[in-house]
């Protein structure tokens, strides 16, 4: 254990000169202000804008699960240079329900509140999720899309991309599913199958669903047994 921890010591020392999420853990080293305990921006002038946003998120997420919101460490960026500084490539992303990061195109409710969903969905799991992974990543996703809305698809959403997201029970392969499908329609697709689960089961079905397999009951078995 003590090796273990000395390497994770010794990992996040080098990696301190390079962008990425590990910069989280002292953002006021890059240049970031926290305008509330564990909310960190760079603009710290739009404290009040921005922290509006965080807490109509939070009660987004509470709003559907009915518990206590996720308090994950907040890093709102609103120029490229720190989502750049903080390795968020794309509007958003969270890391288990330690941290959620957005970029500039993701400073909306919208996007925190799909960001959040994922960190109150492993909030009970910690780190261990990103491994252990107990919901497929089309449901992880799905249910962060169907509850915020976002990202928004005001496509079609055909049987043909439903199938494709449905096979994406890893988080490394959602990428090959949005490259093939598109963004919007993979997110949409996702979003699509966690809405009819809903539609068949209801709301405390989906949140059964969600209960038993963070208890550790396999995923698709709770499925088939839910929706009948």
């Amino acid at each position: 254990m003590a090796f273990l921890v000395n390497a994770a010591f010794a990992t996040a020392i080098l990696s301190v000169p390079f962008p990425g999420l590990h910069r989280a853990l002292y953002p006021e080293a890059f240049g970031l202000s926290e305008i509330a305990p564990r909310v960190w921006t760079d603009a710290p002038d739009r404290a009040e804008e921005l922290l509006g946003m965080a807490e109509a998120a939070r009660a987004n997420v509470v709003s559907f699960f009915g518990d206590d919101p996720p308090r994950p460490t907040l890093i709102l960026c609103a120029t490229r240079a720190c989502a750049d500084d903080f390795g968020v490539g794309g509007n958003g992303l969270a890391v288990a329900d330690v941290i959620v990061a957005v970029s500039p195109g993701g400073l909306t409710r919208g996007t925190l509140t799909h960001e959040m969903m994922h960190a109150r969905l492993h909030r009970r799991l910690g780190l261990a999720a990103i491994l252990r992974q107990p919901y497929p990543t089309w449901f992880d996703e799905g249910l962060a899309t169907h509850v915020s809305g976002q990202p928004a698809w005001r496509g079609t959403v055909t049987d043909e991309a439903r199938d494709r997201v449905r096979q994406v029970t890893r988080f490394w392969r959602w990428r090959d599913a949005m490259n093939e499908l598109g963004v919007g329609p993979a997110y949409g697709a996702a979003a699509a199958e966690v809405a009819a689960i809903e539609a068949l089961a209801g709301r405390e079905g989906l949140l059964e669903l969600i209960r038993r397999a963070e208890a550790g009951d396999d995923f698709d078995r709770l499925l088939r047994d839910i929706t009948g």
